[in-house]
């Protein structure tokens, strides 16, 4: 049976030779007839228009404006239902919002059928109360998500908030990003855990509210007052850069917080710190975690994402929610005994992850968007 699939997506770096986007792209084109993917980017960001790859098809954009990205990639996807008049296509959207206007336009056409996937907890209150526009966003999408025939989803948690809005459980597929871990899982596996002072803490991501660092920094805080001794490390890039900033300077904790550029050093970064931690207010995968847990670190999370799925609260992380509880957990984690059974247990969590999920992935996502 053929699987042709075209999706709109916000994925850059899927454009982009060599990447790890690139990379899971073509594994799941693998099991496609065809797979089209039409990115939303900005003229000057230096994408070619078209990149052809075996069954995987790469469009940008390339627009002026966020109007005409959804303009372009309409007309992208128009093109290719009209240069194939008699294929059955799936048009999928990577959420429920802008890039479902486009999908959903795209499946006027009589040999179009429109799916959603959902990566974010996107409806969780805290992602979208904030602003009107959010809340306008939200109410679209749960309109969306109401009215569409299948939905793929990257956690139970996602279901379940979807199933709350009255969508039938049996329109939605739960399907994890795949997992690139390969690279990690050796440094996982030789880790050693021994006495360290100062504990060295990382967080990897994008600095933005949502990910509620400024927990983290006044946990550091608590943890000197303490004399418990730490070495907070934030590696990211995000609006919430010079606030953060700000807040370690008023906390006179510039010799005990430091902040990095984004870096695609993963490993290096990783090998570096001893506990990784996440204090994110949601989460929809959180595949840093998985990528935490196969690089042999201990992990303070938040209950969000692959917590209670994959990793599990008490016997592969320590799960907290305040600046206190952060403060508590990360001392229990200058004990090497127990640093050492969490990242073992963990270790072996994404072990398993990548053992059952990857050919298992592709072959869902294939069947997923069957015609």
């Amino acid at each position: 049976m053929a699987h042709n699939l075209i999706a709109i997506s916000y994925a850059k770096r899927t454009l982009e030779p060599g990447s790890r986007e690139r990379a899971r792209m073509q594994s799941y084109a693998a099991h496609l007839t065809s797979y089209h993917v039409i990115v939303f980017t900005r003229q000057g960001e230096g994408f070619p228009a078209v990149q052809h790859d075996g069954s995987l098809h790469l469009y940008a954009t390339n627009a002026r404006t966020k109007l005409g990205m959804l303009w372009q990639s309409y007309r992208i996807g128009r093109t290719i239902i009209q240069q194939h008049p008699d294929t059955q296509f799936v048009v999928t959207s990577q959420d429920p919002f802008e890039t479902s206007l486009v999908g959903r336009a795209l499946a006027r056409a009589r040999t179009v059928r429109h799916h959603v996937q959902i990566h974010g907890d996107v409806f969780n209150p805290a992602s979208y109360t904030a602003m009107l526009l959010q809340r306008v966003r939200a109410r679209y999408g749960r309109y969306v998500v109401r009215h569409t025939a299948a939905i793929r989803v990257v956690s139970a948690r996602i279901k379940r908030s979807l199933v709350a809005l009255g969508v039938a459980p049996d329109r939605i597929t739960v399907l994890p990003v795949q997992a690139d871990l390969a690279a990690l899982l050796p440094l996982g596996a030789s880790r050693q855990h021994t006495p360290q002072s100062p504990l060295r803490l990382l967080f990897l991501g994008r600095l933005a509210p949502e990910k509620q660092l400024s927990i983290l920094i006044n946990a550091v805080a608590i943890l000197q007052t303490n004399q418990v001794a730490v070495q907070l490390h934030i590696v990211g890039a995000g609006p919430e850069a010079a606030r953060l900033q700000q807040q370690v300077s008023s906390h006179h904790l510039e010799a005990h917080v430091t902040f990095t550029p984004w870096t695609d050093d993963i490993t290096g970064v990783m090998q570096s710190a001893d506990v990784f931690c996440l204090s994110s207010a949601h989460e929809g995968w959180g595949m840093v975690l998985l990528e935490a847990a196969a690089s042999g670190l201990a992990i303070v999370t938040t209950d969000v994402g692959c917590v209670g799925e994959t990793l599990i609260s008490g016997e592969h992380v320590l799960v907290a929610h305040t600046e206190q509880q952060f403060a508590d957990a990360i001392t229990r984690l200058t004990d090497p005994v127990l640093r050492s059974t969490l990242a073992d247990r963990a270790h072996q969590a994404a072990t398993q992850f990548v053992a059952v999920s990857n050919d298992h992935q592709e072959r869902v996502v294939a069947g997923h968007y069957t015609n």
